[in-house]
């Protein structure tokens, strides 16, 4: 079977984790989006086609044409002009039944195998409140609408952006009439197979994980991590270093004596953890990362190549690659109001948190003490 990432926006909403990166080369679990996915699809896909625009030479750098016997194909969209028009830019690579994902949200091999038994399938997810989502309508297991992000109620199942099509569906793409905000959108193709009665509903089985904010990262590295429950140490432990939960340490990392790793962690290759630090809850820290004596670290991800000087405290935060922190910065997870307010690249968004922390860009470095929900993409 073959399949279709959709992978060449710019990820404004992931401002400023995307602003040195494409959207599906951030890490979860010290892995990219685009890499979970892809393992996902060992053994079930033979072939990808990888739809790419923003900083594509760095998605192609990554993956080059083979991931572990999976042929890889790029095209290159140069005009955003929706998600329809993504995929059919992929018809010339197709010609056979494929599915179709957002390539940045995780998906599971469990839900890939389900709806690829139809020839023309889409992935669903039960929500109390579907309103912010486009809303599926179901009859017998089969499409009969799809109504975006409608304040009436129309159904408690929304689309999970997942699919799997016929080539038939390359037809139908080319007929469409551009959508009011001048895209031509891949569910109107839905609706198309919906009306000739060819369109399946499968709900998730395994796991949807939207990544669409910087906080989803958060989320989604918690979900993948809470599943380990093994301790795999390929570096060395100083003495006493104290390990309560999964944790999964790469080669040449080096954790000093009196270090705590209470909870679900992974720590890259070639890290180095100081003396007395104390890592809590769901923490990732990514390859090459140095990380001072009496640091703590909670609930946070680390990108590789990190510098934090001793006595750093952050939770609930992510850092990005090549990040710097200078000793003794602190990051606040508290805001003034019930939910954390994020401010970044001049918009306000709650992100339904108590708490939450920070989110720095890639190589900035930070002298001062974040607030929460600040974000930061350049030296401060």
């Amino acid at each position: 079977m073959q399949a279709v990432i959709l992978a060449a926006g710019k990820g404004t909403r992931m401002y400023p984790l995307a602003v040195d990166k494409p959207k599906p080369l951030i890490e979860v679990a010290n892995k990219p989006v685009l890499e979970h996915n892809l393992e996902q699809m060992l053994g079930l896909v033979e072939e990808v086609v990888i739809i790419v625009g923003y900083k594509k030479d760095m998605i192609i750098n990554r993956f080059g044409n083979n991931y572990k016997g999976i042929k890889i194909t790029y095209v290159v969209q140069e005009e955003q002009l929706g998600t329809g028009h993504a995929v059919l830019m992929a018809k010339e690579f197709v010609n056979e039944k494929f599915l179709v994902l957002n390539g940045d949200d995780l998906f599971s091999r469990k839900d890939m195998g389900n709806i690829s038994k139809y020839e023309n399938c889409i992935l669903i997810k039960y929500k109390r409140d579907a309103s912010a989502f486009g809303a599926v309508v179901i009859e017998n297991g089969k499409v009969k609408d799809i109504v975006e992000k409608s304040k009436e109620f129309v159904s408690n199942y929304v689309n999970a952006g997942m699919y799997c099509f016929s080539p038939e569906v390359f037809a139908i793409l080319q007929g469409l009439e551009p959508s009011i905000r001048g895209e031509y959108e891949l569910t109107d193709a839905v609706k198309v197979l919906a009306k000739q009665g060819k369109m399946h509903a499968e709900e998730v089985k395994g796991y949807w994980i939207p990544v669409g904010y910087p906080w989803h990262v958060l989320d989604a590295t918690e979900k993948l991590l809470n599943e380990k429950d093994e301790i795999s140490i390929k570096g060395k432990l100083g003495k006493d270093v104290i390990i309560e939960g999964s944790v999964d340490i790469g080669e040449g990392s080096i954790i000093e004596d009196g270090c705590v790793l209470k909870g679900n962690i992974v720590i890259g290759r070639g890290c180095l953890i100081g003396e007395n630090c104390i890592l809590e809850g769901f923490t990732a820290i990514g390859d090459g990362s140095r990380i001072g004596d009496n640091v703590k670290l909670k609930n946070t991800i680390v990108g590789a190549g990190c510098d934090l000087e001793e006595g750093c405290e952050v939770s609930d935060s992510v850092l990005g690659d090549k990040a710097r922190l200078s000793a003794g910065v602190k990051v606040s997870n508290a805001g003034k109001d019930k939910t954390v307010k994020v401010n970044g690249n001049g918009k306000e968004h709650d992100s339904g948190k108590e708490k939450l922390g920070a989110f720095v860009k890639d190589k900035c470095e930070v002298g001062k003490k974040l607030d929460a929900g600040e974000c930061v993409d350049k030296d401060c």
